[in-house]
């Protein structure tokens, strides 16, 4: 189960010109979601998603190249995804399979040797950047990005090296 911020949370990020959201949509039929955490180098995905009734079609790969193209200007393009070894079941590990896979195709890169930890959740990053990026570099920018979308109080939450 994958743990999402309150909307709360999500609005007053935007609010703030912390996160951007958007809305893939063809013929006024909304077809899918993408939440972006942002910072002056990178761009985390937080949220990406096809309405279930919409996926299998192709439109998850397009509008992720869409939003590719709109942060093409970022360093790094960022987003997490949960461990398939630490799937509770065998059809929560192939989602998670399917997942990776689905970001690799977009030209993502899994980085297996950044220990990373969100809510308590043990996740891989991904990224995708048009020149190779440091892990070192990866972890900084994930802190900035955290650093601006987390509250105080739930800072501690966040775990990488």
């Amino acid at each position: 189960m994958t743990e999402r911020p309150p909307c709360f949370v999500i609005k007053n990020n935007m609010k703030n010109n912390i996160q951007e959201g958007f809305l893939c949509v063809e013929k006024d039929t909304e077809l899918g979601y993408s939440i972006n955490a942002l910072s002056e180098e990178a761009v985390l995905i937080s949220l990406f998603g096809v309405f279930k009734e919409n996926r299998g079609k192709g439109i998850g790969t397009k509008f992720l190249k869409e939003v590719i193209e709109k942060y093409g200007d970022k360093k790094a393009i960022i987003v997490e995804v949960e461990k398939p070894e630490n799937a509770k079941s065998e059809e929560e590990k192939t989602i998670r399979e399917k997942r990776i896979s689905f970001y690799e195709k977009s030209g993502f890169i899994i980085y297996k040797d950044i220990n990373y930890m969100i809510f308590n959740n043990s996740m891989y990053l991904m990224v995708n950047s048009s020149e190779e990026i440091a892990k070192e570099d990866i972890i900084r920018h994930m802190k900035e990005i955290y650093g601006r979308t987390l509250r105080k109080q739930f800072q501690n939450m966040l775990q990488i090296n």
